[in-house]
């Protein structure tokens, strides 16, 4: 080419002023990305024109304006501040670049809904994590499932934290999930909402964050889903895109998993309510009886403690033993006789709150006494005694619907057996003699070495209220 030809050229078409304003843009607006902000900054001079025509005087009046626009945007310190320019559109090119990278991400998508589609609970948050961070190339990721009975959202798994529970409603994923809302946050410490305090117990920090509900079929908000850190700039909206079918995914694949885990355990439940039964239809010692029941019971419905209570209807009263400690108490005394006189299971979120539940052993011996369900054993339609459990240790420690079901399974089986054992027979004072030795022995027993017992676990520790109520008698 010739170069007297070329110079004209870029003479005709005003170049220098065209370059001179763009490095002037630049300049004042100082982009992190250069390319992206010249593309932007033509792409709005494109938009405006009214037609195809290039006009090279018009690049002179571009200049004048940023210098005018330069002086119009310095503060009272000399600062010039740029302006916020919108986003081009994209060009063909760049569509047909950008459809061929969606392409491939759904191909990334539909291998990793194969590896998230796990039963195991562990397993499949694990993977969900996994190809999050791979897919939305992000350091971390993180997932926390709703606890309706706590009200809370629990860390199910993240690398670097463990036993973190988010209050719904409180910081980025407990507003998630109590508005359903997308949070996509560029710098999470300019954001109110978020809390530090992971961080500074971590050694991490968080920058950007992408944050989406989790969701059940039926739209229930189960959880949510959290991206940090972008490895490269932020999180974009193709990456919400990518997140949101992510979360549906993980969605369907906690609510297998977790009905899952819910057929294992209540196969594991009926199992071990076979073997219980097994043991006491057996030639059982009455020691051996009381044991099989409540060691046994509590690890059915995963209780802390358990009290076997027999109605004794010579006396009025309820019977209880343990080795050689036997207690008897007025039939309508604390929890448990108000069970045995009404007939209706209670479950009670926290005793504390319950007006016929007795602190004063809980103060003496430093355990502290929560939930509690208690339940009639009935043999055919009659009362003979009451089942009472002590702290659920798992499932946020309250008692659920399940627990009484299995509970009632187990007892309408028990009853009868318990209902044709020597202990309630000799409880219900067909030796007259026998009952008051053993008399006897229970005020000996039950106000001295009972008391004086160990409460840590056990059958005795289960007298919260009446060991009280026998001390004052």
């Amino acid at each position: 080419m010739n170069p007297e030809k070329a110079t004209d050229y870029l003479s005709k078409v005003n170049w220098k002023s065209l370059v001179e304003w763009l490095t002037a843009e630049a300049i004042l607006n100082r982009p992190k990305n250069p390319v992206q902000f010249c593309r932007d900054l033509l792409g709005q001079k494109l938009a405006e024109q009214t037609d195809d025509e290039y006009k090279p005087d018009e690049v002179t009046d571009w200049l004048r304006n940023c210098y005018t626009e330069a002086t119009a945007l310095v503060d009272e310190h000399g600062v010039i501040h740029g302006k916020t320019l919108e986003t081009a559109e994209q060009s063909l090119a760049e569509q047909v670049i950008d459809l061929k990278r969606k392409v491939g991400g759904m191909q990334t998508l539909l291998d990793a809904t194969t590896a998230i589609a796990n039963l195991d609970p562990h397993q499949a948050t694990e993977n969900i994590i996994h190809e999050t961070c791979q897919i939305l190339n992000c350091e971390r990721a993180s997932i926390f499932t709703a606890d309706r009975l706590t009200n809370e959202l629990v860390l199910s798994v993240a690398e670097g934290a463990k036993n973190i529970r988010v209050p719904i409603g409180q910081g980025i994923a407990g507003t998630v999930a109590a508005t359903g809302e997308t949070i996509n946050i560029v710098d999470a410490y300019a954001d109110s909402r978020f809390s530090s305090s992971a961080d500074k117990a971590s050694g991490f920090r968080t920058n950007t964050l992408l944050c989406l509900p989790i969701k059940s079929i039926d739209n229930t908000i189960v959880g949510v889903i959290q991206a940090i850190n972008k490895n490269q700039g932020v999180f974009n909206s193709t990456d919400e895109d990518v997140m949101n079918l992510l979360a549906t995914q993980a969605g369907i694949a906690l609510q297998n998993a977790q009905l899952f885990r819910h057929a294992e355990a209540a196969r594991d439940k009926f199992r071990s309510l076979l073997d219980i039964i097994r043991s006491m239809q057996g030639e059982v010692g009455v020691n051996s009886l009381i044991f099989t029941v409540t060691q046994r019971t509590i690890r059915v419905v995963e209780a802390d403690r358990c009290t076997l209570f027999l109605i004794d209807n010579v006396q009025k009263g309820l019977f209880s033993m343990q080795g050689e400690v036997n207690i008897r108490i007025p039939m309508d005394s604390g929890i448990a006789g108000l069970v045995a006189t009404q007939g209706k299971v209670l479950n009670i979120v926290d005793a504390y709150d319950n007006p016929n539940f007795n602190q004063q052993v809980d103060k003496k011996t430093g355990y502290r006494t929560k939930a509690i369900l208690c339940m009639p054993i009935k043999c055919e339609d009659t009362i003979i005694g009451v089942i009472q459990l002590i702290n659920k240790t798992t499932g946020g420690g309250v008692f659920t619907v399940d627990d009484e079901e299995i509970m009632h399974l187990f007892l309408s089986i028990a009853g009868p057996i318990i209902a044709e054992s020597a202990l309630y027979e000799r409880i219900q004072g067909k030796s007259k003699g026998r009952a008051v030795e053993e008399s006897g022995a229970e005020r000996d027993g039950g106000k001295q070495s009972g008391l004086k017992k160990d409460n840590s676990k056990g059958v005795m520790s289960g007298f919260k209220e009446e060991e009280e109520e026998e001390e004052d008698d």
